[in-house]
């Protein structure tokens, strides 16, 4: 059976219509969904009896069983799905004060296979559909016990090369009629899927960009990310600067810092040289720790050091704190178990 949260009020009102119902009914079950968080269609109580029965012969509102939720000594919190399938993703509550943001899975597993990362060992198994995405997020909402601030797509998989779904996720928890999210608090994260960014900058979409760089040369790059052999660094430069043209946004760029790779004086210098003139942030992420890979992280010294060069180049640098790392919860290190 199909989920409801697959569809958008508009497709909910033809379906609810041909069952021969007021189609009003459509936004009485968004409301249920998206802002009740009700995934059971029997307790959609102010529906007549029989659309209830309609709609739960038909259709399904529930496919995410939730598997284990570890919380890291700093109330990090990840939470271990279990797809209809059987194949396993993971979200991570991360708080910040009085503020909850949510990093979202897109893909169980990941095909861009960068050499640093957890979820990327996997390989790919599939795409999340739509109604997965959103159940993700009501499931984290409702564990978290309060309405979460941001939403990050950080999590397994590649955003962008699942894109039409994840669009269908943004667009139906940013709608006015149900959760009314806003798209400014919403980060999409890719390692530079070409098309689909020139897609997003001609596009209405208000949600923030933020791109792996990695490294500011493509020798080291494509090593580090094999994805980078298809869509290299100069494809990245341009269609970074047609982006800001387009949306007036800045980009977020994510350097994950390897020891002795990645983070020398000369490498920082090389992103000055590449992001020259581009509207941008740069978030370094010293490289958190997994024993299945050789990569070790920079000493303080050196992280601090290459955001100084960077600063004095005008750049705004911010260094990620590692949050959820003793549960395997920090970025590059979610595996689905």
């Amino acid at each position: 059976m199909d989920d409801l949260k697959n569809f958008d009020l508009n497709k909910l009102k033809e379906i609810i219509k041909n069952f021969g119902f007021e189609q009003f009914r459509a936004k009485q079950v968004y409301e249920w969904i998206y802002n009740k968080e009700e995934l059971d269609i029997v307790e959609m109580k102010n529906l007549p009896e029989k659309l209830r029965q309609k709609l739960k012969q038909n259709y399904t509102l529930s496919s995410l069983k939730i598997k284990q939720i570890q919380e890291s000594k700093d109330g990090t919190k990840k939470i271990l799905y279990e797809l209809k399938d059987g194949y396993k993703i993971e979200s991570v509550l991360i708080p910040d004060d009085d503020r909850t943001t949510l990093c979202i899975s897109s893909q169980a597993g990941c095909g861009c296979g960068c050499r640093f990362c957890a979820t990327g060992k996997l390989g790919f198994k599939r795409n999340l559909e739509t109604a997965e995405i959103i159940e993700e997020f009501i499931l984290a909402e409702k564990e978290n016990k309060k309405k979460i601030d941001n939403l990050v797509f950080m999590g397994m998989g590649e955003p962008l090369l699942n894109w039409e779904n994840v669009k269908k996720a943004i667009l139906i928890i940013s709608d006015k009629s149900g959760r009314n999210f806003s798209q400014s608090r919403i980060t999409v994260s890719t390692i530079g899927i070409v098309p689909k960014i020139k897609e997003i900058a001609e596009s209405d979409l208000k949600f923030y960009l933020a791109i792996s760089l990695v490294a500011a040369d493509d020798k080291m790059r494509s090593e580090l990310v094999p994805f980078n052999e298809k869509y290299g660094l100069k494809d990245i430069i341009e269609i970074s600067r047609y982006y800001n043209e387009k949306t007036g946004r800045e980009i977020t760029y994510e350097y994950v810092m390897l020891q002795n790779k990645n983070d020398s004086d000369e490498d920082a210098k090389k992103i000055i040289k590449i992001l020259k003139g581009i509207k941008c942030k740069i978030n370094l992420i010293p490289y958190n720790v997994n024993e299945k890979f050789e990569f070790k992280k920079p000493e303080t010294e050196r992280v601090l050091k290459f955001q100084k060069i960077l600063l004095d180049a005008g750049f705004k640098v911010f260094i990620r704190k590692e949050k959820g790392s003793d549960i395997s919860a920090a970025c590059g290190q979610l595996a689905g178990k």
